[in-house]
C-alpha cells in the first residue's frame, strides 16, 4: 500500500511541479540555483514537490503502523 500511494503521487507531483514554472523561475532568478531550462524544471524541483507530497501521504499509515506495535496488548499483566 505504501508503495502504492508513493507511486500514485508521481504523476500528481509531476503535474504540481509543471504549474510551479513560475515559481522556479523566481527562485532561480533570485538565489542563482539552476532551476529551469529548455525543457522544463530542474529533476531537484520535481524530489522538492514529490519527496513532501510522499511524506504527506505517508505518515498517517507509518504513524497508525507504530502506535498499534507500541501498544500494549490488551487483558495481559505486567509482570
Amino acid at each position: 500500500m505504501r508503495l502504492g500511494l508513493a507511486l500514485a503521487a508521481l504523476p500528481v507531483a509531476l503535474a504540481v511541479t509543471l504549474m510551479l514554472y513560475p515559481v522556479w523561475s523566481w527562485v532561480e532568478r533570485t538565489t542563482g540555483i539552476e532551476s529551469v531550462g529548455h525543457s522544463g524544471p530542474a529533476s531537484w524541483c520535481y524530489l522538492a514537490v514529490w519527496v513532501p507530497m510522499v511524506t504527506a501521504l505517508l505518515l498517517p499509515p507509518m504513524w497508525r503502523l507504530a502506535k498499534s506495535l507500541l501498544r500494549k496488548p490488551h487483558g495481559h499483566a505486567d509482570t
